[in-house]
């Protein structure tokens, strides 16, 4: 089984939290990126909006790719643009399954899960499951076994 990890990560907490994931079910990751950077502040209204800001070329076809996982910051709720324009690039995952991990600050994950959910089933993409860490337990190393149940869900399909 072929999996990729999408991720954005805007300080790092997402990106340890997908690189842990991606050696726990053996994954590709491919790291979104802005095409330019914005304040945080901007990129949180886009957020809030569910708007989308461009990003650097990067993987977006699902051909040869059994799953796909999300793996995004929660920005004032939602994802942040740069995922919702690789959820709008993403060709290919036509019947796919596909998984969401949320990383926040401290609340917030529901809309965040909700809101790739919804984009990604809309390309006709199955659901299958989702999870949420919280930043200090990423400082902390507490966020591991969080990602050792969600990865054992995933092996198990």
């Amino acid at each position: 089984m072929v999996i990729r990890i999408a991720y954005f990560s805007w300080k790092g907490h997402t990106q340890k939290v997908a690189t842990a994931l991606a050696e726990q079910v053996n994954a590709e990751l491919v790291r979104i990126e802005p095409l330019k950077e914005y304040h945080i502040a901007i990129g949180g209204m886009k957020a809030f909006l569910s708007m989308k800001s461009p990003i650097k070329p990067c993987k977006t076809d699902l051909a040869g790719i059994d799953e796909l996982i999300i793996a995004t910051p929660v920005w004032s709720g939602k994802v942040p643009p740069y995922v919702n324009e690789y959820c709008s690039s993403v060709t290919g995952g036509e019947g796919k399954p596909f998984h969401v991990i949320a990383e926040m600050g401290g609340r917030g994950s529901d809309g965040a899960i909700a809101t790739a959910k919804n984009q990604l089933e809309k390309k006709g993409m199955r659901f299958v499951s989702s999870a949420s860490t919280v930043e200090r337990d990423v400082d902390s190393g507490a966020f591991t076994a969080t990602v050792e149940k969600f990865a054992a869900g995933i092996r198990k399909k």
